[in-house]
């Protein structure tokens, strides 16, 4: 295995990619190198799709994991924003994360969700905002800007990324942060001020911080009393 993970991938067979991306995924630390994966990414076949769902509906953790992750990112994105199994992918996701035990598992199921741009999808994932495990909120703040209208962002879409810019976890924060002053679309600048105000209001030093540190990520042509509030 490890010849074909120094390599492209090309000559691998399916099943020599899966068992490798397998081991990838159950010593994964986030970090490293996952050239097993990274080649089924590069084959959107029918063959990948359909093994990759069997694995989503298995009884292994592990293999659930990588069945959402293989079909989170299989196959590149179209002018639109799919991929080439898109609505396959919606479906068998949707059908298994309902009742997915995992947190960890659930956290890549609604991060597949958002690399679909699945917009269909939007309440399902909201439904997992208050989840108890921070990856699963984790991934719902990461998932909404993909999953929210491009053109005018949904009231309910900006109430859930201000519950989530205010939880226990930064991480969760940031993103949460992030998305609502770089990634809402349709909003006044007045609107985002309110938002600042009121993050700011409730924050002690360290969200504070961290809310200065959202103003560094803000575009050249950010509303200047908003940059102002947050820094």
């Amino acid at each position: 295995m490890k010849e074909i993970a120094e390599s492209s991938g090309d000559g691998a067979t399916t099943d020599e990619l899966f068992a490798g991306a397998l081991v990838e995924v159950a010593t994964d630390d986030d970090e490293g190198a996952v050239p097993f994966l990274v080649a089924l990414h590069d084959r959107p076949t029918r063959e990948v799709f359909d093994r990759a769902a069997r694995l989503l509906a298995g009884e292994d953790p592990v293999e659930r994991e990588l069945g959402a992750r293989v079909l989170r990112e299989l196959g590149p994105y179209d002018d639109e924003g799919r991929r080439p199994f898109t609505p396959q992918t919606i479906a068998v996701v949707t059908a298994e994360m309902r009742d997915e035990p995992d947190p960890w598992v659930l956290h890549w199921m609604i991060s597949t969700l958002g690399y679909h741009c699945a917009r269909e999808t939007l309440d399902l994932v909201r439904d997992h905002r208050a989840h108890p495990a921070q990856p699963v909120r984790f991934a719902v703040a990461a998932a909404l800007p993909a999953l929210a209208d491009p053109d005018h962002t949904e009231r309910r879409v900006v109430e859930t990324l201000l519950r989530l810019a205010e939880d226990e976890n930064g991480d969760v924060r940031w993103y949460a942060a992030y998305a609502l002053f770089n990634e809402t679309y349709g909003v006044t600048d007045e609107e985002r001020r309110l938002w600042a105000r009121h993050l700011i209001a409730r924050a002690d030093a360290q969200r504070r911080a961290e809310l200065a540190h959202i103003a560094t990520t803000l575009d050249d042509d950010a509303d200047p009393v908003l940059r102002g509030l947050l820094a």
